[in-house]
């Protein structure tokens, strides 16, 4: 049973809207990505594959959890204009396919149940073809030339919307003369759109392009009928099945749980002696291996914790309910966010001794992305909830994470810290110079204060890369194309030409 599409009173009709709507998809994406560096035109393509979805769902009644996708994704188009980052694009994608499958399948459950079916139909995308291509065949023996009734349907269309386009259309001239920011706004648009016509060159790989968003669109715009029934993975995940007594089983795990409750005491006891204490560490263990090779190697232990921890509580509800084991399971929870604040302090000190840099920042992100699972769990553990509540809740969480990271100035943040880190150390500090460079228009600020800051090799390198960057600047701010325009570039630029002088 198909949801919204389904076998319309017209399926002419309704393949030629799905066909249109279709190459409107495609040439909005071939507009958007095709051969500048894209950037802005992420953001404006999430907006109009939105639209263009919720215009091809007939009779769509809006869910509240509809209303807030639809919000979020406006929210994440507006970054991608402010900057464009992996957690930007990862964001919009997961919020696009979650507006498909919540505005057709109304049939389901609202939230994973609609949101893994859309996920399914991508799968099952050569499926969608296929289905297209034998609908068309059939409708293409019953289509009259010029339906009846066309010339008329057309002309009414014609009337109804030529005089406000005309209206419009003046009133844009007249504000155009008014405000030249809006007349320089809808010149841009308008070369912009005279550009892509006038360099519509066909090529091979431009033809593979369009099959390739063609092939991937079909399945949003039309995606396959809902389940009758539930499947596999929407359905509650099952206990696991019992291998022994109940009693048995909860002195298994109580004495499990005890055991590496003791393990980790004594881990997070040696932690509080030589991390916190900062007390001298023993002559044949380095502060590297201490500091900075165990990092990996205790956030994985914590990792296997959670996965061990959650599929304890999955046994029966005769043993997961047990108090004491609860009690255990909070102290072994408790253990753990311990080891991961010993984690983020190795981060901190190894930081402090070698840089900070982006892939550190992005370390620490995930590490409070562990610290709210372990409480999730912890809720999990004690109030009774369900394995598909955690997974969801972990999942939202995620998402939420890579939702407000996108809106953060990371690689300025990097490099400030890296620049007063520097100073404070006066000079003595290890100083990576072009690892800040790398990090673009953002590192701009920092590097000049550091370049005014002194005479030092360091002082003149940043200087040098300072006075290309502002020459650079003056040209980049003048030819940047509308899909590669940034907010945070091209504030920084502008800022480097009025703060530098020649």
């Amino acid at each position: 049973m198909d949801a919204v599409l389904d076998l319309p009173a017209a399926p002419a009709a309704r393949l030629g809207r799905l066909s249109l709507s279709l190459a409107a998809m495609t040439a909005l994406a071939d507009f958007c990505l095709w051969r500048d560096n894209p950037r802005l035109s992420v953001g404006v393509l999430a907006l109009g594959v939105a639209g263009i979805i919720l215009a091809n769902r007939r009779g769509l009644r809006w869910t509240p959890l509809a209303v807030w996708i639809a919000a979020l994704i406006c929210g994440a188009a507006v970054e991608s204009a402010i900057q464009l980052c992996f957690s930007n694009v990862l964001v919009l994608l997961a919020l696009t396919l979650a507006l498909a499958g919540e505005t057709f399948y109304d049939t389901l459950r609202s939230g994973w149940s609609r949101w893994s079916e859309m996920l399914w139909t991508m799968v099952k995308t050569p499926g969608r073809w296929l289905w297209l291509t034998i609908e068309a065949a059939k409708q293409s023996r019953h289509i009259d030339p010029m339906p009846p009734g066309t010339l008329k349907k057309t002309a009414r269309i014609a009337w109804i919307v030529l005089p406000g386009l005309a209206v419009t259309l003046v009133f844009a001239m007249i504000l155009g003369n008014g405000n030249a920011m809006f007349a320089k706004l809808t010149a841009v648009w308008a070369d912009a759109i005279r550009d892509w016509i006038a360099n519509l060159h066909l090529s091979f790989w431009r033809c593979v392009f369009w099959g390739f968003l063609a092939w991937v669109g079909l399945p949003l715009l039309r995606p396959s009928p809902a389940p009758r029934s539930e499947r596999i993975w929407t359905r509650e995940i099952p206990r696991l099945p019992e291998l022994t007594t109940a009693g048995t089983a909860r002195l298994q795990s109580a004495v499990t749980l005890g055991l590496l409750n003791a393990l980790f005491c004594c881990v997070n006891t040696i932690d509080a002696v030589y991390l916190w204490a900062r007390q001298t560490l023993p002559a044949d263990v380095s502060y590297s291996a201490f500091v900075h090779q165990g990092v990996t190697s205790l956030t994985m232990a914590a990792l296997f914790s959670a996965v061990l921890l959650a599929g304890m509580f999955q046994q029966a509800p005769g043993v997961a309910a047990w108090r004491p084991l609860r009690v255990l399971g909070l102290v072994w929870i408790g253990q753990n966010l311990m080891l991961l604040a010993g984690v983020v302090l190795r981060v901190k000190l190894y930081v402090d001794a070698f840089e900070l840099t982006v892939t550190r920042v992005n370390v620490v992100f995930f590490l409070v992305l562990v610290a709210i699972g372990f409480v999730l769990l912890a809720i999990h553990v004690w109030r009774q909830r369900t394995l598909g509540w955690l997974l969801g809740a972990n999942a939202l969480a995620t998402f939420f994470l890579f939702y407000t990271v996108q809106f953060l100035d990371t690689a300025g943040f990097v490099a400030r810290y890296n620049v007063n880190l520097f100073e404070n150390a006066g000079g003595t500090q290890k100083f990576d110079l072009s690892y800040l460079e790398s990090l673009g228009p953002p590192a701009f600020e920092s590097l000049q204060r550091l370049a005014q800051s002194g005479s030092g090799p360091e002082q003149e390198e940043a200087a040098g890369y300072i006075n290309d960057a502002r020459k650079a600047a003056r040209d980049q701010l003048n030819v940047t194309p509308w899909p590669s325009w940034q907010l945070r570039d091209m504030r920084c630029r502008r800022k480097l030409l009025m703060t530098i002088q020649p």
